[in-house]
């Protein structure tokens, strides 16, 4: 099979995970994903617990703390630059940050998944077997995801459909990033490790500077649905071993 095709199918899953997870706009109202109903804290909990298991670990593991750190480094200070940015082109409350973050922690996500797949079809890296437990891995990580992106926009003032199809459009991102890795396999190869940080980065900084200070808006139930939603990524970690 050749690289590109096997990365963009070991990123099928990750994409239509992510696109299940902001279906799940559908199931709500906006009420019940109004301010003070912990859907921000929920999503904090989710998005911080998915960096840290789902990235920032596995990129210790492949390339030692240094590299990881350093990729969480760039993958932060990138969305931090380009923060002003997202704030001028969506004027939603917030959701212009969300969609740019998005977009930025899914590319990184994207190449490292697909770059598994084409090492895998190369007959390097980690096997087919271990491209696909990654993939899968991911892909059960993004369900939540897709909310925790959805929600918020909908929160924010988005119809069910406008946040559907943004939540739904970062998976569509992470293809992209994977059929880019495809075609630069062999080259960057050995910056797994800095994907997965950046990704973790960008994640970590999304938290900081906007669903955090949202879900402080929310009270208790803001609190709450953060234990919530990091407690689900850590089981889900304790799960997939």
């Amino acid at each position: 099979m050749h690289r590109i095709t096997a990365a963009i199918w070991m990123d099928l899953v990750p994409c239509l995970c992510t696109a299940l997870g902001a279906g799940t706009v559908f199931l709500t109202g906006r009420r019940a994903a109004g301010p003070g109903r912990g859907v921000m804290g929920l999503s904090a909990g989710i998005m911080l617990g998915a960096g840290l298991f789902g990235l920032l670990l596995p990129a210790a593991a492949e390339g030692g703390w240094g590299r990881a750190t350093a990729g969480f480094a760039i993958g932060a200070a990138a969305l931090a630059a380009l923060g002003p940015l997202a704030d001028r082109v969506v004027r939603t409350g917030g959701a212009g940050g969300l969609v740019l973050a998005s977009a930025f922690y899914n590319l990184p996500q994207g190449m490292a998944v697909g770059l598994t797949g084409a090492l895998a079809a190369m007959g390097e890296g980690a096997g087919l077997a271990g491209a696909l437990t990654f993939s899968l891995g991911l892909g059960l990580q993004n369900f939540p995801e897709g909310a925790a992106l959805s929600l918020p926009l909908r929160a924010a003032g988005l119809s069910r459909r406008g946040a559907f199809a943004a939540g739904a459009a970062s998976g569509l991102v992470e293809l992209a990033g994977a059929a880019l890795a495809g075609a630069l396999a062999a080259r960057i190869a050995p910056a797994l490790p800095w994907l997965l940080g950046a990704a973790a980065g960008t994640m970590a900084f999304t938290v900081a500077r906007q669903l955090a200070p949202a879900a402080a808006g929310e009270g208790r139930r803001g609190a709450a649905g953060a234990a919530l939603g990091f407690g689900a990524m850590l089981a889900l970690r304790a799960l997939l071993g």
